[in-house]
């Protein structure tokens, strides 16, 4: 079932489940009812048993940022809130664009972006937020918050400078340039690159790749890259371990090992 208006399509293959933006006529720019419905559905990804997220775009953008024509979304706060402006902007960011942040970094399952074109301010935090990002040889990076007197959002005063750098981070928002595919590969801002006709095969081979993976265990690696962030080098060790005592006890990790002794490949849960 995909969202209102068919502005984001919804669809399963191979336990991924792929999230379309398509509103092509404007980039892709996200309406916030757009961005809560995928929040909502990355949300329950464990429940139905999906095991990868794939998110892209259509019709050769990835996203535009924030669509800030949207009647429902910043005209209406505008519109209606009046003393209570700052409050109620702040509850809309917090629990639509937001909200899908976290969905895609909280999801104990591998997230994966094909990035084919721009990827412009809320759209350039959400591609980058996820776990592993691909881009088209077209694709453009662009913390365009600047140009409209914003700061970056959507997880990007966290994720940028883990990536890239606190200079060059800070180059990113203070400039709004925007970052080729092949600059964004040589900072380690995504992944791979690919021709544009190819980056969606390229994406579903990656994603079937994880999906036949322990996806279990690829979440829990997920959290622990995050929490290790912000650790000791003492506390990452010890974090490990206990983490690694716990998946040791856990069926997929009998069945790999007998698979290997088997010389078979293994099956996980």
């Amino acid at each position: 079932m995909n969202a209102p208006n068919n502005e984001i399509l919804l669809s399963f293959e191979d336990g991924i489940k792929i999230l379309t933006i398509n509103t092509p006529e404007k980039r892709n720019a996200l309406a916030a009812p757009n961005a809560l419905w995928m929040a909502q559905e990355i949300e329950k990804s464990v429940e139905d048993g999906t095991r990868v997220v794939l998110i892209t775009g259509a019709g050769g953008a990835f996203c535009a940022g924030a669509d800030l024509n949207q009647r429902d979304g910043f005209v209406a706060r505008y519109q209606e809130s009046g003393p209570n402006l700052e409050a109620d902007l702040d509850d809309m960011v917090s629990s639509t664009y937001h909200r899908l942040s976290r969905a895609v970094y909280n999801l104990p399952r591998p997230v994966i972006a094909a990035v084919d074109g721009v990827a412009a301010g809320f759209g350039c935090s959400l591609a980058l937020n996820c776990d592993i990002t691909l881009a088209s040889t077209r694709a453009r990076f662009i913390q365009v918050f600047v140009n409209i007197a914003l700061v970056p959002d959507g997880g990007s005063t966290f994720i940028l400078p883990k990536l890239m750098g606190l200079k060059k981070a800070m180059e990113m928002a203070f400039t709004g340039d925007p970052v080729s595919a092949e600059e964004a590969l040589r900072l380690n801002l995504v992944n791979r690159i690919y021709p544009p006709e190819r980056l969606m095969e390229e994406a579903m081979n990656w994603a079937r790749r994880l999906a036949q993976g322990p996806v279990k265990t690829m979440g829990i690696a997920k959290r622990m890259f995050y929490e290790a962030q912000l650790m000791t080098h003492e506390q990452a060790l010890d974090m490990e371990s206990r983490r690694q005592a716990r998946l040791m006890t856990k069926p997929d990790f009998f069945n790999a090992v007998a698979a290997f002794f088997q010389k078979q490949k293994p099956t996980f849960s």
